[in-house]
C-alpha cells in the first residue's frame, strides 16, 4: 500500500483545479446525495485528457491514484492533493 507524506487542498468547489505536482488526488464527498466527478489527468507527452464521470456516493472518500490536474464534479466536494 502506497504511503504519502503530504497532503495539500486541492480545492473544495466544484470546477476546482491545482497544482501538477500531485501523485494522487484524494476527494471527500460530504454531500446527502450522489455526485459524479471528472478527471483531468496527463498523457506521457505532457497533455492533458479526461477520466469520468466517477461516482461517488453521499459521504464517500476516494484516492485516485494518478497525477491531476484537475476536477470537475456535480456538486461542491473537498479535494486535496496528496505528495
Amino acid at each position: 500500500m502506497r504511503t504519502f507524506r503530504k497532503i495539500k487542498p486541492f480545492g473544495g468547489t466544484t470546477s476546482a483545479t491545482g497544482g501538477k505536482t500531485n501523485e494522487a488526488v484524494m476527494l471527500v464527498n460530504s454531500q446527502i446525495s450522489t455526485t459524479s466527478v471528472t478527471f483531468q489527468c496527463f498523457n506521457p507527452n505532457g497533455s492533458t485528457f479526461s477520466v469520468g464521470p466517477v461516482t461517488l456516493a453521499a459521504g464517500q472518500t476516494i484516492i485516485w491514484p494518478v497525477q491531476t490536474y484537475g476536477w470537475t464534479a456535480s456538486a461542491g466536494i473537498s479535494g486535496y492533493e496528496l505528495f
